[in-house]
């Protein structure tokens, strides 16, 4: 059953000129493939599955820090972690 507001706005379309049914109907595509876009994301990201035998991302970051000179480290604030934003420029 459709409803009244829908009868509505098709008897509000139907008084459109032809430039702005082709406008709003471009609206309306836009709108959908948006739409569309957002459904197939969350599908994509449905069918990832968990791997067990890929190393944990904290495992990647020590080994990557173990790489780095300790002369490198001492350079790096003390309070880097609650002052982030002060470090960043």
């Amino acid at each position: 059953m459709v409803s009244n507001q829908l009868l509505e706005l098709e008897n509000f379309i139907h008084q459109l000129s032809v430039e702005d049914k082709l406008w709003l109907l471009g609206q309306i595509m836009v709108q959908l493939r948006q739409v569309s876009e957002t459904i197939n994301d969350r599908d994509k990201a449905a069918d990832i599955q968990y791997d067990p035998t890929v190393k944990p991302i904290w495992e990647i970051a020590i080994q990557i820090g173990a790489n780095i000179p300790e002369s490198e480290w001492e350079k790096v604030p003390s309070d880097l972690s609650k002052n982030f934003d002060l470090y960043q420029g």
